[in-house]
């Protein structure tokens, strides 16, 4: 019986020795992922590699040993992130931008930037950064760096210009010097703006609004102006026009078409004569008015 019972035993164990192997089979070498287009993987040998290269590379479908191996997958499309004041927009923190002016006056800025990273280049990214999530970069290393580029061309600039016919100028210097900085890491930058207006202090705030106000209070009245000029041009033009009129009319009136006039005038008192002689006569020319006599009236 006790070989039996022995011989049992070792069954059992090998039974559960097979059972754990499959498990340890299952999970390193059926684990799996999918690559998707637009992505890139890299498979990192935890044990052995302190680096990886490009054969690490990987993409569509991967099986990997779990264990020894992990994936790392970062996108290689055109990212965009948001860096405001507002919880309501980008990150729920405080993500402005600050910087001081040439004269000396603060400013904050909210941005939003895009940028893509080069796939060739992600095993080296990988290596230099460790970062699996490729938005911990965004908010740590290349937020950084945003602000230093803007916080050392910001003090190349007045409020005013920078606030005014300078501010493309400014913001495409930061977008080109930004892009300098990462490209050799595999980053491009696509974009940077504003999102909004710059904000200064508020007492400095108020007196641009009444600098801007006045402006154009005075280009309203400037128009309102030209367009008082205009009319009184419209209005002289039409005067010297019926003057110009008036004298072509009264030059073209000679003394034979008047004598023409005043017999039409004459002929027109005719036609409508009834063949009784006037009973008065004088008025201005006599001072005197008198009344004559019907014909065949007794005298």
């Amino acid at each position: 019986m006790q070989p039996l019972k022995a011989w049992l035993w070792k069954i059992a164990a090998a039974l559960l020795g097979l059972i754990v192997l499959f498990n340890i089979l299952e999970k390193s070498v059926l684990s799996w992922t999918v690559i998707n287009p637009g992505y890139t993987g890299i498979k990192i040998n935890r044990l052995i590699d302190r680096g990886v290269s490009k054969e690490n590379v990987v993409t569509g479908f991967v099986f990997y040993n779990p264990i020894q191996s992990v994936v790392v997958v970062y996108p290689t499309f055109v990212q965009r992130e948001v860096w405001t004041r507002s919880p309501n927009e980008g990150g729920a923190a405080n993500e402005e931008l600050s910087f001081n002016t040439k004269d000396s006056v603060p400013v904050t800025i909210d941005v939003a930037v895009s940028y893509l990273l080069d796939a060739r280049k992600v095993p080296e990214f990988y290596t230099r950064f460790r970062a699996d999530d490729i938005s911990s970069w965004t908010h740590g290393y290349l937020r950084d760096t945003a602000r230093n580029v803007v916080v050392a061309l910001g003090s190349e600039y007045a409020f005013d210009d920078i606030n005014g016919v300078k501010k493309e100028e400014f913001l495409n210097r930061v977008a080109a010097e930004l892009n300098h900085r990462t490209m050799p890491i595999g980053v491009s930058i696509q974009q940077f703006g504003l999102v909004g207006a710059l904000r200064p202090p508020p007492e400095l705030a108020n007196a641009v609004n009444a600098k801007t106000k006045a402006i154009q209070d005075s280009i309203r009245t400037e128009n309102e102006v030209r367009a008082a000029q205009a009319e009184a041009r419209k209005k002289v033009a039409i005067a010297e026009g019926e003057a110009a009129a008036n004298r072509a009319l009264a030059s073209s009136l000679d003394d034979r078409l008047l004598a023409w006039e005043r017999l039409k005038l004459q002929r027109a008192y005719i036609d409508k004569w009834n063949g009784q002689m006037p009973n008065v006569v004088g008025g201005e020319g006599g001072g005197m008015l008198l009344n004559l006599p019907a014909p065949g009236a007794q005298k």
